[in-house]
């Protein structure tokens, strides 16, 4: 009888400071949220953490400056701070979580090592973390280990919604085979020499000196290598890669299409506005359309591309829509 009545009464109690008194209990539990409103730098509040004005305005003028522009507007503002709230709930699940995500601290440590490696001394790069607002390098070390968690956790989160099963390629390829076409194409090299600032005959005759060494039979990769000056495909023994019959191919203005084509597998001298190019080019392969296993695996990667964005923004959307439900997210700005 006497634990009956104790009970009753803890029950009226608590009914009474809850509902009608508003007593130190419900003043206790509603101690943060005054605190929050109390407080003017603070413009949100998730699960209890606060983000500031100030921290607002320091990531603003961040964003600015990566995408090169001097302000935002209220919009892209309003953008930033939801950018901000949904960081800090997959920070605080991230930290929920903890005993079930790998550990990264030796890769945050590889990876603040590496920018340390640019840096001319040690103390010079402890005084550039400093200027970015760290403490140290060891707390720059532990904000790159959250935020490398923060991402495994986020992609164990989406893993389910970005699987694409083979007869998902399939169903996109018999959509988009008549797109997939290969432009006509064949390979080629070539041995460059620089007109620009010299005596134009006198590299014309260089050319063909090292033209007629070709025809004698000195192979094509080792004089590339040791005559042509094109820094990018002379370590490669003058390797252009595919040439593709379209817009975007190297040196347009040389013949390696159409009626006056360059022989295939003759060396051939060529002039372009560049200079003289001694040009190796292969068989001529006529445009087709490509086969299913040719672009199964970029038609994979596209759609898994798509739907990892869609699940990024559902992962987020969901739960910033359920934390302002529940209020454990508060927006404090308009």
């Amino acid at each position: 009888m006497l634990k009956l009545t104790l009970f009753s009464t803890v029950l009226a109690y608590l009914a009474v400071d809850m509902w009608w008194w508003h007593g130190p209990l419900w003043q206790a539990i509603h101690s943060q949220e005054k605190s929050a409103q109390e407080v003017q730098d603070v413009v949100a509040e998730v699960l209890g953490e606060y983000i500031t004005a100030r921290q607002w305005a320091r990531y603003e003028a961040e964003q600015n400056f990566l995408a090169g522009r001097e302000s935002a507007d209220a919009l892209r503002r309003t953008s930033m701070l939801m950018d901000m709230v949904r960081a800090a709930t997959l920070r605080i699940r991230t930290r929920y979580n903890d005993k079930n995500l790998p550990d990264c601290r030796r890769v945050a440590e590889e990876e603040v090592a590496r920018l340390a490696s640019r840096a001319r001394t040690p103390e010079d790069f402890e005084a550039w973390v400093c200027s970015q607002g760290y403490k140290d390098s060891k707390e720059l070390t532990d904000k790159v280990e959250v935020r490398l968690r923060s991402l495994f956790q986020l992609e164990r989160a989406i893993a389910p919604l970005c699987e694409v099963t083979d007869a998902e390629v399939e169903k996109h390829y018999e959509l988009l085979k008549e797109q997939l076409v290969l432009p006509t194409h064949r390979t080629a090299k070539h041995i460059f020499l620089e007109t620009q600032g010299k005596d134009p005959l006198l590299v014309k005759q260089k050319a063909e000196a090292v033209l007629a060494r070709l025809h004698a039979g000195e192979e094509f990769c080792k004089l590339a290598q040791e005559c042509s000056e094109d820094a990018h495909t002379a370590p490669r023994g003058g390797e252009l890669g595919m040439i593709w019959d379209d817009a975007r191919r190297p040196l347009p203005e040389l013949p390696f299409f159409g009626p006056s084509a360059i022989p295939a597998g003759i060396p051939h001298l060529v002039q372009s506005r560049w200079g003289w190019h001694i040009v190796q080019a292969g068989e001529i392969s006529p445009a087709r359309q490509q086969t299913l296993a040719e672009c199964r695996d970029s038609i994979r990667a596209a759609l898994i591309s798509a739907q990892r964005e869609i699940a990024i923004d559902t992962y987020f959307s969901t739960g910033v829509r359920e934390g302002i439900r529940r209020q454990n997210i508060k927006i404090y700005v308009k």
